[in-house]
């Protein structure tokens, strides 16, 4: 299931942000409907896809990792703690 994250402007452009799966997103101009390609978030910003301007795509994910428009996963550090009997 796709889940629209929210819009971000980088010059002047608005884009809306779509969650095609956890921590991949893809990246629609709204002025014509247009897919420029899709980001993953991970260790690294990967930039995936059509677009022929990865330095726009980077910085339309950096808005969207700036804006709250991915989501963020907590994840368990080692093992949990364990309530010992006496």
């Amino acid at each position: 299931m796709h889940i629209i994250k929210g819009m971000v402007q980088v010059l002047g452009t608005t884009y809306r942000v779509v969650r095609l799966q956890v921590g991949r997103y893809q990246v629609i101009r709204i002025h014509d409907d247009t897919v420029l390609g899709a980001f993953v978030c991970g260790p690294t910003l990967e930039i995936i896809g059509r677009s022929t301007d990865v330095s726009l795509m980077r910085q339309i994910a950096a808005a969207a990792i700036q804006q709250g428009k991915t989501s963020w996963m907590g994840r368990q550090v080692g093992s949990p703690s364990r309530t010992e009997r006496t």
